[in-house]
C-alpha cells in the first residue's frame, strides 16, 4: 500500500484592510470610467446639436459655420453642458441603484446641513470668493481669458449666471467629490499599504507622462486617432482579462489605464506651458511614489492618510484642469481654482457629505457673479470687466 504525501493546505495572502475611516462606495473605477465617456460623448452630441440650432437661426446673424466654432457663445455652451450634465446624472443614478443596496442620495453621502446651517455654508463660500479675490492680486492674473467670450452681452451673461449658480456646481460636486474621490481614496489607501503596488503606480505615472510627451508633440490629426486606437486597446485587454478572470475588471488597472487614456487626449489639446507644469507634477510625484515603494510597508493608518491626502489633491488637480481651457491654462486662474478644490474636497473629507461642499461651491459662483453684475451696472456695461 502506497501512502501519498500529505498535501500542504494552500494558505491565502490576508486580504487588504482599509483604515476604519476609507472610503468604500459601491461604484468602481469602470463605473467611473463608463460616466466620464457619457459625460465626454453627450457633450460632443448636444453641442453639435445645439450649434447646428443656432446656425440655422437668426441668433447668428449670418455668421458662417467657421465663425461660429470659434465663438460659440452662451446659446451653444450652456444648452449642451446643461444636457451633458443631465446625461452624466442619468448614468450615475443607474450605476449606483443597480446594486440596490441604499438609495441614490444616500449612497452619494447626500445630507443636508440640520436648521439654519446651510446659509453658514453659502457665507463660508462667499468668503472664500472674497478672500481668494484679494489674494489673486498678488498672482499673474490676464487682463482677458477666453471665458469673456461668454460675456458679449447681457442675455449671454444672464445664461453664464444661471448655469453657473444653479447647474455647475451641482454636477461638479457630483463628479468630483461624489463620483471620483471615493474612488480614489479607497484606491490610493490600498495602494499605500502594499510596497508592490506603490512601486506599480509609479511605473504607471511614467507611462502617463511619457504617453502625454507623446500625445502633445504630435499633431492634432495624428494625436486623436491614435488616442482611439490605444483606448480601444486598453479596453479590449481589460476586457480579456476580466472573461479570463471571469471578475470585474479590478480598479487597480482600470483606473490607471483609463487615467493614461484620458490625460494623452487632454495633452495634445492643452498649451505647452501647461503641459510642461503638469509633467513636472507627474513627475515629482513618481520620485515620492518612488520613495514610498522603498520604505518599509507603513501601518493601516499611516498608509490610509497618506493615500486620504494623494486623493484629495488629485481630485483637486482634476477639478482644476477642467476649467484650464476656459482659463486658457493661465497659472494664476488655475492656481486659484486648485484652491477651491482643495477647500470643497477637504469638505468633502470632513464632512463625508457632498452637500456643504455643493453649499460653498454655490456661494462662491454666487458671490463671483453678483460682483460681476453689480460692477457692470446689471450687465449693461461688460466692457468694465477687462479694465
Amino acid at each position: 500500500m502506497q501512502f501519498e504525501p500529505p498535501v500542504e493546505p494552500v494558505v491565502s495572502p490576508p486580504p487588504v484592510v482599509l483604515n476604519p475611516g476609507a472610503e468604500n462606495p459601491p461604484w468602481s473605477g469602470l463605473d467611473l470610467l463608463i460616466v466620464g465617456l457619457v459625460l465626454v460623448a453627450s457633450l460632443f452630441l448636444f453641442s453639435a446639436i445645439a450649434f447646428g440650432i443656432v446656425l440655422h437661426s437668426s441668433i447668428s446673424k449670418g455668421m458662417s459655420a467657421t465663425e461660429l466654432s470659434k465663438n460659440p457663445g452662451p446659446l451653444v455652451i450652456v444648452p449642451s453642458m446643461t444636457l451633458a450634465y443631465l446625461a452624466m446624472l442619468i448614468a450615475m443614478y443607474a450605476l449606483v441603484t443597480r446594486h440596490g443596496q441604499r438609495a441614490f442620495w444616500q449612497t452619494v453621502g447626500w445630507r443636508w446641513p440640520g436648521g439654519l446651517g446651510w446659509l453658514g455654508f453659502l457665507g463660508a463660500g462667499a468668503f472664500l470668493a472674497v478672500t481668494l479675490g484679494e489674494l489673486s492680486r498678488l498672482l499673474p492674473i490676464p487682463k482677458s481669458l477666453p471665458m469673456d467670450q461668454f460675456f458679449q452681452n447681457a442675455r449671454g451673461a444672464y445664461l453664464m449666471m444661471i448655469f453657473g449658480v444653479a447647474i455647475a456646481p451641482l454636477a461638479e460636486e457630483m463628479l468630483f467629490r461624489g463620483f471620483l474621490y471615493p474612488v480614489l481614496d479607497r484606491w490610493l489607501q490600498t495602494l499605500f499599504m502594499t510596497p508592490r503596488q506603490v512601486r506599480r503606480g509609479c511605473i504607471w505615472i511614467l507611462i502617463i507622462a511619457g504617453w502625454g510627451y507623446v500625445e502633445h508633440r504630435l499633431p492634432l490629426a495624428w494625436s486623436v486617432p491614435l488616442a482611439v486606437v490605444v483606448f480601444l486597446a486598453v479596453g479590449a485587454l481589460v476586457a480579456a482579462r476580466s472573461l479570463k478572470s471571469r471578475e470585474r475588471p479590478s480598479t487597480v488597472v482600470l483606473l490607471p489605464a483609463s487615467t493614461t487614456v484620458a490625460w494623452g487626449l487632454a495633452a495634445g489639446a492643452i498649451s505647452g506651458h501647461a503641459f510642461g507644469v503638469a509633467t513636472t507634477l507627474l513627475l515629482v510625484l513618481a520620485a515620492v511614489l518612488g520613495g514610498f515603494s522603498m520604505a518599509p510597508t507603513p501601518e493601516a493608518s499611516a498608509a490610509g492618510k497618506w493615500g486620504r491626502v494623494l486623493a484629495v489633491l488629485v481630485t483637486s488637480v482634476a477639478f482644476a484642469m477642467v476649467h484650464g481651457e476656459q482659463l486658457g491654462q493661465a497659472w494664476g486662474p488655475l492656481l486659484v481654482l486648485f484652491v477651491v478644490g482643495l477647500v470643497l474636497t477637504s469638505t468633502r473629507v470632513v464632512s463625508r457629505s457632498v452637500t456643504p461642499g455643493l453649499l460653498i461651491h454655490v456661494g462662491y459662483n454666487l458671490m463671483l457673479f453678483g460682483v460681476l453684475y453689480i460692477g457692470t451696472d446689471h450687465f449693461r456695461h461688460l466692457e468694465r470687466m477687462t479694465q
